[in-house]
């Protein structure tokens, strides 16, 4: 129904020139406004303008009409907070060693949605924030990312040097119990071409078996090559007769830990 100016509601060119079209409620501009035939609210609020004359909205009024039920995406814009979050997750994972992976992923969606985040946010800026910090955040991932790389790489190193320590041969040279305690000694020597750290697990098993009572570890460093290098080691025990083993010789444990 047409105001007393004769102007109808309707939608209008913005005369604030902050959106393509805002609406006119037959007295007033309002908040509501559209761009690209998406329609949210303005979030700097209503400023008076000049009201309408004639209906110069023309098809603009049916094609909001068409979009009303579109979803208010400029209000949410879900891209940026995609990216904001993916952004975070990407900078607390991606130093960790092997998920780092999942981290450069997040990282780089962060970039992706942080970009779309900010086209959406148009002329209101509505997430633009957002939007930036999924961008700062998913390049610093990025960065992270490498450490994470790093720090995977001198893992596998560690583990794999725990697991083949290179040549080697053991010998049991003696075992006996002296009251609760058992006494093992041997020698290993390093076959290898280079200086080399060694790590020997034996068990004090019943005699004729091979299933371990009880355990000790011996931890050589740097037993140089060709060389037989003695190794001794006690357990408290409840036998009274005993077999010693060399269960396993592996290398030095990774990151200086220590197992008894």
């Amino acid at each position: 129904m047409a105001n007393d100016g004769g102007v109808q509601p309707g939608w209008y060119a913005d005369p604030l020139s902050r959106f393509e079209l805002r609406y006119y409620n037959g007295s007033t501009w309002t908040a509501d406004v559209s761009n690209g035939g998406e329609r949210f609210v303005d979030p700097q609020g209503i400023e008076v303008g000049p009201r309408p004359t004639g209906d110069p909205a023309g098809n603009a009024s049916a094609s909001m009409s068409t979009n009303s039920t579109a979803t208010d995406s400029a209000t949410t814009n879900s891209a940026a907070t995609a990216a904001m979050v993916l952004g975070i997750i990407a900078i607390a994972i991606a130093w960790l060693p092997f998920v780092v992976v999942l981290g450069a992923i997040a990282a780089v969606l962060a970039i992706a949605l942080g970009a779309v985040g900010i086209r959406r946010a148009g002329p209101s800026g509505v997430g633009r924030g957002r939007a930036v910090v999924g961008l700062v955040t998913g390049a610093s991932g990025l960065v992270v990312a490498v450490l994470g790389v790093i720090l995977t790489v001198i893992v596998v190193d560690v583990y794999d040097a725990y697991l083949d320590p290179g040549p080697h041969e053991t010998e049991i040279g003696s075992c006996e119990v002296a009251g609760a305690r058992a006494t093992a000694r041997g020698t290993l020597t390093n076959l290898g071409d280079g200086d080399a750290d060694f790590s020997v697990l034996v068990g004090f098993v019943r005699p004729g078996t091979d299933n371990p009572h009880r355990t000790a570890r011996a931890v050589l460093d740097d037993v140089r090559p060709g060389e037989p290098t003695e190794f001794e080691v006690e357990r408290q025990i409840e036998l009274d007769e005993i077999d010693c083993i060399v269960i396993e010789v592996s290398g030095p444990l990774p990151f200086g830990l220590e197992l008894d």
